[in-house]
């Protein structure tokens, strides 16, 4: 059976960073030759796509496992290739409970993801590095099959973390931040806008950390972003997973002058109480973060704000929970994202007992969402009757999916648009009137397609 005869699955886990990762293994699998399915029930070899970021993460990695592993027992798979964060950081433990898994491969580049899979059905050993070259500053991202919508991509300006917060394992998963050329990033953007995207979003794990390895005087995200927003083709660029410390405040010059840069920025700030922030390793205090985040809607008018909450940590207490529902509540968060404490092995925040119970987190958890629902209802509400730009993501029966400025993908709310007659498609930019607020969502009148600048 040659390699245009074999069908390959990949199964994706985790977060937006990771599907470029996914995209990239599609891509240079499909560039050798290899048939592509979204079907496991029709491939030969599964690829499966790891995240281990939260215990949670974990087990859905090792569910997913197992259930390739027993289509493989089954005679429905000749082979699985375990990659990505889980085959990075916690290998020595897949191997032991998993040894039926063909290859173990991690993080790389993929460039020889191809090779892999053609040892695994030869039956050829796959040694720890076989999947391709360690990621660094030098490793571009143009060899991808996009999963995405044609509307939107990811694009990553760096790799890896310098911050040390007591509860994450990314910096021991994924490394130092190593950043790429900004000629690079450039590269990759105009790759994405030629292929017909026509928003990117910019994701690292430290995005306003970008460019400080590349020595003093060298290109940070502002000047980054100023120059992405010259790539032809594209309409809009958000900013994702911005650090709030050390923030390169000429960054809300630029989105005030670009019009391509959107008023929108993912700013987690994870507490808000300055003992939690101390025992999270965060630096700050609740005074810096809220200076932080008045500042960014003073110099930025009309700006949405998305930040992501911890509860449960080491060191809340009632009141320092209380001290943060007090803050949400008066800050209003145009988008909210929020998570229970996971005690990661390894990490300070893990081996910490001064918690509170798993259950009281969750209980905290639902109280923080609960909050956000009404204060997101509201500001959904305060739309209807107003005009903005929508770009078409894809369609729902009749109706046309968009977002909005202020709607990241997957993350935020959609607008959908009665299109019976299927006259937008995803890539389209089509100005709407709001009609209702439905939840998280919005409903939305076309006025008239928004043509290309």
């Amino acid at each position: 059976m040659s390699d245009k005869d074999i069908r390959v699955a990949l199964v994706h886990l985790g977060c937006a960073r990771n599907l470029i990762d996914s995209e990239t293994i599609l891509g240079r699998l499909g560039a050798r030759g290899y048939r592509l399915t979204r079907d496991l029930e029709e491939a030969d070899v599964a690829v499966l796509n790891t995240c281990s970021f939260i215990g949670p993460a974990r087990d859905e990695s090792e569910a997913a496992i197992r259930d390739l592993l027993a289509r493989k027992e089954a005679g429905r798979l000749r082979g699985v290739v375990v990659a990505g964060c889980l085959a990075e950081k916690f290998r020595a433990e897949v191997e032991e409970r998993f040894p039926a898994v063909d290859a173990l491969i991690g993080l790389s580049d993929y460039s020889n993801i191809a090779r892999v899979v053609e040892s695994v059905l030869r039956g050829r050993k796959v040694r720890p590095g076989d999947g391709g070259r360690p990621l660094d500053g030098s490793s571009l991202e143009t060899i991808r099959l996009l999963q995405t919508p044609r509307s939107y991509a990811y694009l990553r300006p760096s790799h890896g973390c310098d911050h040390d917060c007591a509860f994450c394992i990314i910096p021991a998963i994924r490394g130092r931040q190593r950043s790429k050329p900004p000629e690079a990033v450039a590269a990759e953007a105009e790759a994405l806008t030629a292929q017909g995207v026509r928003e990117i979003v910019l994701v690292a794990e430290d995005t306003t950390g970008y460019g400080a390895d590349l020595g003093p005087g060298g290109p940070r995200l502002p000047e980054l972003v100023e120059t992405l927003a010259e790539v032809p083709g594209l309409r809009w660029l958000r900013v994702m997973y911005a650090y709030p410390n050390a923030f390169p405040w000429r960054l809300t010059e630029v989105m005030r002058e670009r019009s391509a840069v959107l008023p929108y920025l993912d700013i987690p700030i994870q507490h808000i109480a300055t003992p939690v922030l101390a025992r999270m390793r965060r630096g700050g205090s609740s005074d810096s973060v809220r200076r932080l985040l008045q500042r960014l809607r003073d110099e930025v008018p009309g700006i949405a704000l998305r930040t992501t909450v911890l509860v449960g940590h080491p060191g809340e207490g009632e009141r320092e929970f209380a001290e943060l529902l007090d803050f949400l509540a008066e800050f209003r968060f145009e988008r909210l994202g929020a998570f229970a404490f996971s005690p990661e092995a390894g990490t300070p925040a893990g081996e910490d007992p001064d918690r509170c119970p798993p259950e009281q987190a969750q209980e905290r958890l639902a109280a923080v969402m609960e909050l956000q629902a009404g204060i997101h209802a509201e500001h959904q509400r305060s739309l209807v009757g107003s005009e903005l730009d929508c770009l078409i993501d894809g369609r729902a029966g009749a109706a046309a999916v968009g977002r909005g400025p202020a709607d990241a993908p997957e993350v935020d709310g959609v607008v959908r648009i009665p299109d019976p007659e299927r006259r937008l498609a995803a890539g389209d930019f089509v100005r709407v009137q709001v009609t209702a607020a439905a939840g998280y969502d919005l409903e939305a009148e076309a006025i008239r397609t928004v043509p290309a600048p």
